[in-house]
């Protein structure tokens, strides 16, 4: 299978929000990244090509809403059957084995994203995109038997090394962000306060100065955040409030927690 023969796969995916997409080669993948997925019970001998999709900016969103929210967990059950239809009417629908969302294997999502030329770390605990930002996510990633071309980004210099005044770290309340590290444990705790103003969306997140044109709206980061707050509540032991507008207690974005 050559190039030309996804491409009309790939710009469906990208109409419909998923606009970035990897192909690596899985005999190549470093053992630091094939480790974990092995250690799962990855069958990685068994296919060929480890298939990374994402979505990069707000494109994805809207097109959700126009889709419509179907489900419990609208982001991943439409980024899922997406890319089903995708690999049933562009890729003649070969064997495949689900990585990412919805499976028990571990896909260490953030080396497959460095390896696909999509991220570099950043003081914020979660990739930084030459093009989005932190505006990015991983929404799907599939091994295949195919054959398919290679495809990564060409390398480009992180964002964060031409940051001088790193706004990310002065803005942050609690200072749980720092050049060489991101304290998990101090930025959760806060965010569970009583009327934190953390809790549905991210003040450090927020004041990145790269790609602001690619920034959230507040309705998406909100959806992204309650989820990632539920996953703290039930993780620190806390009940949880429902609050409208909140699907499952799952974060599915680019974020460290």
């Amino acid at each position: 299978m050559k190039e030309r023969d996804i491409a009309p796969g790939t710009t469906f995916l990208a109409g419909a929000g998923l606009n970035l997409f990897a192909v690596l080669d899985c005999a190549a993948l470093p053992e630091s990244t094939t480790a974990p997925m092995l250690a799962s019970g990855v069958p990685l001998a068994d296919y060929r090509r480890l298939v990374l999709l994402g979505h990069g900016g707000r494109r994805l969103w809207a097109a959700l809403q126009k889709w419509g929210v179907k489900t419990t967990d609208p982001v991943d059950h439409y980024s899922l059957t997406l890319t089903r239809q995708f690999i049933r009417d562009y890729l003649g629908d070969p064997p495949v084995c689900w990585l990412y969302p919805q499976t028990d294997y571990l896909a260490p999502l953030q080396q497959l994203g460095a390896l696909a030329g999509w991220s570099h770390s950043s003081p914020l605990g979660l990739g930084i995109h030459p093009e989005y930002g932190v505006w990015f996510a991983y929404r799907a990633a599939f091994l295949t038997t195919a054959e398919l071309p290679l495809r990564v980004e060409p390398e480009r210099p992180s964002p964060c090394a031409t940051c001088t005044n790193k706004p990310c770290i002065t803005t942050c309340p609690v200072e749980a962000v720092q050049i060489d590290r991101f304290d998990v444990d101090g930025c959760a705790r806060y965010r569970l306060r009583p009327q934190s103003p953390c809790a549905d969306r991210c003040l450090a997140r927020l004041a990145c100065p790269f790609f602001p044109e690619h920034r959230y709206t507040l309705a998406q980061m909100q959806y992204h955040y309650r989820h990632s707050l539920g996953t703290l509540r039930a993780w620190y032991g806390e009940t949880e409030t429902e609050q409208p507008g909140d699907y499952s207690p799952r974060d599915k974005d680019n974020q460290p927690v």
